[in-house]
């Protein structure tokens, strides 16, 4: 949903609450239709882009052939011309296929409301409390049909995006220092979501900061009562940790606009099992794993509860499925559970729902039908989870397309081999890709397998063992993505697609496709992967964390999640709960090369030389590749270790000799040169390597080549302003002016980053 801001607005909307509309004066503008006000509402909320008639004829006049809708269409734009008088043509322009509403010159509550959320520490937010407190998007405007189904819709995601901004907002003014105004503004947000627990947790932090500990524990006890009467359940991490850490200041950015950060920590954690198999047939589990992840994406996506990813969820099965078990290890409250049995047309599937406290069943049914009518008894199912866990269930935007049942199982296989593997290093998403072909070509208005088509097209294109032309397969890539958006903008598959098509230095490109990503999938752990990876390679530490935190509660058995936390809390700066945290899940997958790398790495690097000698043996475990990239960390760990500068001086001719060979160096060696006490001779390296391949869209992943390599606090590269030159040449200067969104190191170098920056983008 995009909302215009008004620079010189004729005219105002009322947006939150009941619908109204005023002109310049403030004088209220009368629209008697209901589906006047409606129709006015839709493009507005719809952006600049517009509205097609055909779009607003079928959502305002549903039960009404084409003809006839077109015809009303025509008769309530004369009304809405005819009511609105001089400010017609200024607000609205009516095209021959598409209603735009003229952003520049309407404005609304709803604009107000984000631009006070995005302005800076100076802003009054007082205001806010009036405009927050009002009812819910256009209240009382109910008009039957599929407009109910889209203004449901819209309004979700308007509590969400607030939700974000709120949260967003509230980290800035925390880590500026701005105590009573972010105790205003979490007070304001709580009375339109009283059970928010980050803005609670925000108003505690800001009480015990302003040395108020009483209100900051009734704050407390009231938020816990009030979780316990209307949702059962108790305060979260987040709340818990606002009140035990009353001396710690929460760091910049602490509080984030990812949807890590909006989603409240206490609700119910849903984990969907994988359904058995009774078919007799091997060949079937495709289609009881599919059904299953079908429920658990449609819960995912269309609620605000949090699902577990199918990547760890689906680990679990047949005499694996102890509730007790599954809960401690997935950290669920509910189970949802079941099986499959397909017998010729015939279809029947048993589901469910167990709470994992007192392992008590709250819902249990089966479901029979047609083999064709799995998708309706998917969705009933699903529906019946919400209902049960006492969430809302959005309407499925468009209906869901019939797929034969051969192509389903096909699409279904496809899609777990994709999600068993299928990422740069392994070539999984070749073999996928050939079924997902078949699926479109007898589907091709299916949209959940041109999203997967483009996802595998794009995971061949850059895997190490890609074998296609570039431009070939980005063409490939863009059709199946365009297609799968097309048909639903909701695919955030198509976005990432779309967003691993760019070249590493696009930074703005890439963060806008995974935005779009976001905004459609909020809880998909690997987009908030992405975006995470995006976030710390651009220097923002915070908003990783909060990223990849969320990313591991969603998917809670995969390595590669709990890592990604490990290393953000390094950037963060919390070395100690790090190089922890990289013990533990390194002894609870004791043959994982890239923890075991990361652990001795980042142990060498900040002193933890007794956490060092205990892990380096383990390195003797691994051959190939993986023995020869722990060779390199043990040398330079060695010469870190070394009071002899020869082998020092030995690592960075090794690396010179690799610029003069490759034309270019990894980030990494140029850190580790630093932390060896060698910075200009790094910078000087640096000075002679080519980053081009950087922004090459055919060029190489840049694997050591993260910038965010060089962004960490302990980085003596940072500390000089010549590295803002080495910035500028990976493309990070531009980026950092044009977005605004600055990486944290601007708190530690002892030079005048911004400055820096600045002038050398200018330059």
């Amino acid at each position: 949903m995009s909302v215009g801001v008004a620079t010189q607005a004729r005219a105002r909307l009322r947006l939150l609450g009941g619908f109204q509309l005023f002109d310049s004066g403030g004088t209220p503008v009368r629209l008697t239709s209901r589906r006047a006000r409606g129709l006015l509402a839709l493009v507005y909320l719809e952006g600049d882009a517009g509205v097609p008639r055909d779009r607003v004829c079928g959502l305002l006049w549903s039960d009404r052939p084409e003809d006839q809708a077109r015809a009303s269409l025509r008769q309530c734009l004369f009304e809405l011309k005819a009511a609105l008088g001089a400010l017609a043509d200024t607000v609205l322009e009516v095209g021959r296929e598409q209603l735009i509403a003229r952003a520049d010159w309407l404005d609304s509550d709803l604009a107000q409301v984000r631009r006070t959320l995005a302005a800076t520490a100076e802003e009054d937010y007082a205001p806010l409390s009036s405009l927050l407190s009002r009812g819910p998007l256009l209240d009382g405007l109910e008009i039957p049909g599929l407009f109910q189904d889209w203004l449901d819709q819209s309004r979700a995601a308007l509590e969400a995006s607030i939700a974000a901004d709120v949260v967003s907002c509230l980290g800035r003014l925390e880590a500026q220092g701005q105590w009573d105004k972010a105790r205003g503004l979490a007070d304001a947000y709580l009375r339109r979501d009283p059970l928010h627990e980050a803005a609670a947790a925000a108003a505690i932090r800001a009480e015990l900061a302003s040395g108020q500990p009483a209100a900051a524990q009734r704050r407390f006890q009231a938020m816990k009562r009030l979780l316990s009467e209307e949702l059962g359940v108790a305060p979260g991490g987040v709340l818990t940790r606002a009140l035990a850490q009353p001396s710690k200041a929460p760091e910049p950015g602490a509080l984030s606009s990812a949807p890590a950060a909006v989603e409240a920590a206490s609700r119910p954690v849903l984990a969907v099992l994988a359904f058995d198999n009774l078919s007799g047939d091997p060949q079937m589990a495709y289609l009881s794993d599919g059904v299953s992840e079908e429920i658990q994406q449609t819960v995912a996506q269309g609620s605000d509860l949090k699902v577990i990813a199918r990547s760890s969820s689906f680990q679990f099965r047949g005499p694996e499925k102890a509730v007790r078990d599954v809960a401690a290890q997935l950290q669920a409250t509910h189970l949802l559970d079941g099986s499959v049995r397909h017998s010729g047309a015939r279809v029947r599937i048993s589901a469910q729902l167990v709470q994992c406290d007192g392992e008590i069943i709250l819902w249990a049914d089966s479901f029979d039908g047609e083999i064709d009518d799995v998708f309706a008894l998917q969705e009933r199912i699903a529906r019946s989870v919400a209902q049960a866990l006492r969430a809302t269930l959005s309407a499925p935007t468009p209906a869901p397309v019939q797929v034969a049942t051969d192509i389903y199982v096909l699409f279904l296989k496809a899609r777990g081999i994709i999600s068993e593997g299928g990422h740069l290093y392994d070539d999984t998403a070749g073999s996928a890709a050939p079924l997902l072909e078949q699926v479109v070509a007898a589907a091709p208005d299916y949209a959940p397998a041109w999203e997967l088509l483009a996802k595998a097209r794009a995971l061949v294109l850059r895997s190490v063992r890609r074998g296609t032309d570039y431009a070939e397969g980005r063409d490939g890539v863009l059709a199946a993505a365009e297609t799968a958006l097309r048909l639903d903008p909701r695919r955030g598959g198509a976005y990432e697609a779309l967003a691993l098509l760019e070249p590493w230095g696009a930074y703005g490109a890439r963060e806008s496709l995974l935005q779009q990503a976001l905004s459609v999938a909020p809880n998909d752990p690997g987009v908030l992967t992405d975006m995470s990876t995006f976030c710390w390679s651009v220097g923002r530490f915070h908003e990783a964390l909060a990223l990849a935190e969320h990313a591991c509660e969603l998917n809670p058995l995969m390595p590669a999640a709990h890592l990604q936390v490990a290393q953000m809390l390094t950037y963060v700066g919390d070395y100690e709960a790090s190089i922890r945290m990289h013990q533990e899940i390194y002894q609870r997958w004791p043959r994982n090369f890239p923890i075991l790398i990361s652990l001795l790495n980042f142990a060498a690097s900040l002193g933890f030389w007794d956490v060092y000698r205990r892990f380096v043996g383990e390195a003797e475990q691994f051959s190939g590749w993986q023995a020869t990239y722990l060779r390199e960390s043990v040398r330079y760990a060695t010469a870190l270790a070394s009071t002899d500068p020869a082998p020092r001086q030995e690592l960075a001719n090794r690396y010179a000799a690799l610029v003069a060979k490759s034309g270019t160096v990894p980030l990494n060696y140029l850190d580790g040169l630093s932390m060896l006490g060698l910075t200009e001779q790094a910078l000087d390296l640096a000075g002679r390597a080519s980053f081009a391949h950087v922004f090459d869209p055919d060029g190489p992943l840049p694997s050591g080549s993260f910038p965010g390599t060089i962004l960490g606090p302990w980085s003596a590269l940072n500390k000089t302003p010549r590295f803002i030159d080495l910035c500028d040449r990976l493309g990070l200067c531009a980026y950092w002016v044009h977005s605004d969104r600055w990486p944290a190191c601007v708190e530690w170098t002892p030079y005048d980053f911004k400055a820096e920056v600045r002038r050398r983008a200018g330059a």
